[in-house]
């Protein structure tokens, strides 16, 4: 398994770094709208059928609560990808109103989807969490993308999250003894968690020292780390509880070793928002 995460990262992460800092803008949009439909795909392919399958077991009539599944996640995965695209190429307004139109156009369409009120419930409720949870935090990383040149504060997210992984995975597995949140994640550690941190701010400091010291103050660069490296464990504790709700050891299968997109993702979706609002407040 630690071979299989290592040859992937050594073959996708260089292609992704090349392309986020010497790529023409409109192949990192479709790059972006790629990850976005991967991400909302899978959230989509997690949460719909378990939804279905507890709904239907709940109600008296199964084939009238059975709702189109397959429909379901398509539509989520072509909303969020509509949703990100728009929104990229637009800016300002148009980029608020998109997002006010698409999730009311998941409500309206799961609330038109089924003749009875808990179908449509439930569909309201997983199309809603699919796109806000696979399709919208896409749109902050963007906002990330369009604050320095070389996509260089998204490289700096990257650092951030992925240094916190890095650090979590071996110091749970060498140091790992006390529990993190044993029903959310059974696997996941205090020790991990902390040594996380660290990997986070070495990540983080890294990647500013790369570009001269030129991104932020130590001082802000320090706070992303921090902040970042611990909405980024979050997140992964939250794909961890859908998971797990939806009876899945992994999102997908893209990545030999990694699972699917949003198991590489999980934490960029909730550290993006904290590491933008730093920045946004301090340059």
């Amino acid at each position: 398994m630690l071979k299989q995460r290592v040859l992937t990262a050594l073959v996708s992460l260089p292609l992704l770094l090349m392309l986020l800092s010497y790529g023409p803008h409109w192949a990192i949009i479709l790059v972006f709208m790629v990850i976005v439909g991967f991400s909302t795909y899978e959230s989509a392919s997690m949460i719909l059928p378990r939804l279905d399958q507890i709904f239907s077991e709940l109600a008296s009539d199964h084939q009238e609560l059975k709702p189109p599944v397959n429909k379901g996640i398509y539509l989520c995965t072509a909303l969020g990808v509509l949703l990100f695209g728009f929104s990229a190429f637009s800016e300002g307004t148009a980029t608020r109103a998109a997002m006010v139109l698409g999730v009311l156009a998941v409500i309206l369409i799961g609330a038109f989807s089924s003749k009875r009120i808990e179908s449509a419930m439930a569909r309201i409720l997983g199309y809603l969490l699919c796109i806000c949870y696979g399709s919208l935090p896409w749109l902050i990383v963007w906002e990330l993308q369009l604050i320095g040149s070389g996509s260089r504060y998204v490289i700096l997210l990257l650092a951030i999250v992925w240094g916190g992984d890095t650090g979590a995975y071996f110091g749970g597995r060498f140091f790992g003894k006390h529990k993190l949140a044993p029903h959310m994640s059974p696997k996941k550690t205090r020790e991990g968690a902390v040594a996380g941190l660290f990997g986070s701010v070495l990540g983080g400091f890294l990647i500013n020292a790369f570009w001269g010291f030129s991104l932020a103050s130590h001082e802000i660069v320090l706070y992303c780390s921090l902040a970042g490296g611990v909405a980024g464990q979050l997140g992964d504790l939250v794909e961890s509880t859908l998971k797990r709700f939806s009876l899945v050891k992994d999102s997908g299968g893209i990545f030999p070793g990694h699972g699917g997109v949003l198991d590489r993702v999980d934490g960029l979706v909730f550290a993006a928002p904290v590491v933008w609002a730093i920045l946004y407040a301090a340059i």
